[in-house]
């Protein structure tokens, strides 16, 4: 009985998980990225603190290698980020666009 109870739990969660991620936008998933990114590069700054900590010179440097393509990623991502934003923001007028004649006749504005 509480093993079925589990069972339906984890289908549900399973679910709405499948679900958010297919109902993601652009902007979430680069937001989402960007907080991987940073997570990803503050974990690899303290193992880079501890590893210098213990002079194991030869694999910090591995370490701060990849460190470094974090931030490259990171300020790649971000840049995508904002592109979008912009090209989203640029969109919304369109959207606009379309409803406007039917504002214009609530209005009185026959063009």
């Amino acid at each position: 009985m509480d093993q079925e109870r589990i069972n339906k739990e984890k289908e549900g969660f399973f679910k709405r998980w499948k679900q958010g991620i297919l109902d993601m936008t652009i902007e979430q998933q680069l937001k989402n990225k960007i907080i991987g990114i940073l997570g990803g590069m503050v974990g690899l700054t303290l193992a880079l603190i501890i590893i210098v900590y213990r002079k194991q010179w030869g694999f910090s440097i591995f370490v701060f290698f990849i460190i470094w393509i974090q931030f490259i990623s990171f300020i790649s991502t971000r840049q995508q980020y904002i592109a979008t934003k912009e090209m989203l923001k640029g969109l919304e007028p369109q959207k606009q666009d379309i409803v406007s004649p039917e504002i214009d006749k609530e209005v009185g504005n026959n063009k």
